[in-house]
């Protein structure tokens, strides 16, 4: 059994005309997830209890996933219909959650785009809701189920849809870093960018951040600063906040064994190919809502 093997010898011409209406960002009336466990043992992390199989065998999981009966479609738009999403029979979909029961600093948090498992949705088909889509979880779906459902929206506008696919790439390809900047460094500039953003203008002048490794590798670095890539030239006063925040760091940096280099302005058209792709790693700020700079 191949993924081919669930391709249609032919697609049916109302299968495809009902998956016209779909695009990544709907809602599909489905509060279900699939999930592989041991079959052998059991299962230290889900719970699920041995079903006595020969060691190495493993059994499907289905369960709810979402309480709010919705999950969103997360796979791109093109692989639902469209000439290239005939060779896909499944789409993929995350749970959407009601996080109405969490704290509410963490709910705006989420609105913040904060915290990197929950994308807020900004128009939930239950007026007042506070739900978000969770994608910790994947779960594949036939188009079968997409082609049986009306498509429900989600967020308010286009933009906001977007939201969800740049921070699905930013989830799948964030490269791995040290912990002691992945964790308190990164979330800390996050955080800042949140703040600032509010009433701070040079905040929308800033392209993007990254990591230079000045000397090792992003996993076991040496020597590091924090590269600011801007649309302009930025004065000592635009400077000063990250500035400050980027040298609060330099004790807990030598305390893991890396050294601290102070941060460094630069703007866009100055930025060499060799130092963006070569010795720079992207942070993630999803509050800038530049999307990906390529």
């Amino acid at each position: 059994m191949t993924i081919d093997r669930l391709l249609p010898e032919q697609w049916d011409p109302d299968t495809l005309v009902s998956l016209e209406r779909w695009r990544q960002g709907h809602l599909l009336k489905m509060d279900r997830g699939t999930w592989i466990v041991p079959a052998w043992q059991d299962d230290p992390v889900t719970g699920e209890r041995s079903a006595g199989a020969a060691v190495g065998g493993v059994r499907a999981r289905s369960a709810l996933l979402s309480d709010t009966g919705y999950s969103v479609v997360v796979s791109q738009t093109c692989d639902i219909a469209g000439g290239p999403a005939k060779r896909h029979p499944l789409v993929s979909v995350c749970p959407v959650r009601d996080v109405s029961a969490f704290p509410t600093d963490k709910i705006q948090q989420i609105k913040d785009h904060q915290v990197t498992e929950y994308v807020w949705l900004t128009q939930p088909p239950a007026v007042g809701a506070a739900w978000a889509v969770d994608l910790r979880a994947v779960v594949p779906v036939s188009k079968g189920l997409l082609a049986a459902h009306d498509p429900v929206e989600g967020f308010a506008t286009i933009e906001e849809e977007l939201i969800l696919g740049r921070r699905l790439v930013s989830k799948l390809s964030r490269p791995a870093v040290h912990d002691a900047l992945a964790g308190p460094v990164f979330e800390s500039l996050r955080r800042l960018l949140s703040k600032c953003k509010k009433s701070q203008a040079w905040c929308d002048d800033v392209e993007q951040f990254r990591l230079e490794v000045v000397e090792g590798s992003p996993l076991l670095p040496k020597r590091v600063r924090l590269l600011v890539l801007t649309d302009h030239p930025f004065s000592p006063t635009e400077k000063k906040q990250l500035r400050d925040e980027w040298k609060s760091h330099k004790k807990a940096l030598k305390d893991a064994g890396i050294n601290w280099e102070p941060i460094h302005f630069l703007t866009v058209d100055k930025c060499s190919v060799r130092l963006y792709r070569r010795n720079t790693v992207p942070i993630d700020v999803p509050t800038l809502d530049r999307g990906r700079f390529a």
